[in-house]
C-alpha cells in the first residue's frame, strides 16, 4: 500500500515539474507567410499591434483584423494602426470580443464572411501558446479546419520578451493558470477582461 501510494506521489511530482518546465515555453513563433488576412490580437502594451504592422508594411497581407478594436479595454486601437501606417482601407474592426476565446470564434465569423481562407495571428510571446491552442480548436470543431493560420510572436513595445518584463512572474503565474483552463475549455470561467500592460 505504501509503496503504491510512493509511487501514485512520485508520478504527480513528475507531471507537475513537466507542467512547470513547459509553462517557460510560450513564444513558439512561427515564420509569416502571405495570408489573407492578419488577425492582430487586442492586449499587452502595443507591441502587438507594432508588429502587425510591420507585417502589413513587409507586404504579408492587405488587411488587418483589429479585435477587438475598443480603446477602453486596450491600448490598441484602430488610431494606433493608423499612426503606424496602416491605412483604414486595410483595417478590420472587430467589436464583440473579450478574450482569447472570443477572439478566435469571432474573428473566424469574419474571416468566413469575408471568405479569408487564411491569416497571419499576432498575439504578444507570452500569449502565443494559448492563442493557438483554442483558434486551432476552434477551427477544428467548428469550421472542419477550414482556415490556415501560422502564429506570429510579438515582443513588448520596447523589443523585450515577456521574461525579461518587470511583471514576467505575473504574466507567467497568469498564462499558466489560463492556458490549464483552455486545455480543460474552461473559457468562460477564466476569461475575464483585465486592464494594464498584462492585458491577454
Amino acid at each position: 500500500m505504501k509503496k503504491r501510494i510512493i509511487i501514485i506521489v512520485g508520478i504527480i511530482l513528475v507531471l507537475a515539474v513537466v507542467s512547470i518546465a513547459e509553462s517557460f515555453n510560450h513564444d513558439r513563433s512561427d515564420a509569416p507567410e502571405e495570408a489573407d488576412v492578419i488577425l492582430m490580437l487586442g492586449g499587452g502594451d502595443g507591441g502587438r499591434m507594432m508588429k502587425a504592422a510591420e507585417l502589413y508594411h513587409e507586404g504579408y497581407s492587405d488587411y488587418v483584423v483589429i479585435s477587438p478594436a475598443l480603446d477602453e479595454y486596450y491600448t490598441q486601437s484602430v488610431q494606433f494602426a493608423l499612426d503606424l501606417g496602416i491605412p483604414e482601407s486595410a483595417i478590420i474592426e472587430e467589436l464583440v470580443a473579450t478574450s482569447t476565446y472570443t477572439n478566435a470564434t469571432e474573428t473566424m465569423d469574419i474571416m468566413e464572411a469575408r471568405d479569408f481562407q487564411s491569416a497571419l495571428v499576432v498575439t504578444s510571446d507570452y500569449h502565443l501558446k494559448r492563442s493557438k491552442l483554442i483558434y486551432d480548436r476552434v477551427n477544428s470543431n467548428d469550421y472542419d479546419n477550414k482556415f490556415d493560420f501560422t502564429y506570429v510572436a510579438a515582443l513588448s513595445m520596447d523589443g523585450d520578451p515577456w521574461y525579461e518584463l518587470s511583471y514576467s512572474a505575473n504574466i507567467w503565474f497568469r498564462e499558466y493558470v489560463k492556458l490549464w483552463g483552455y486545455r480543460l475549455g474552461l473559457y468562460h470561467f477564466i476569461d475575464i477582461p483585465d486592464d494594464g500592460d498584462a492585458q491577454v
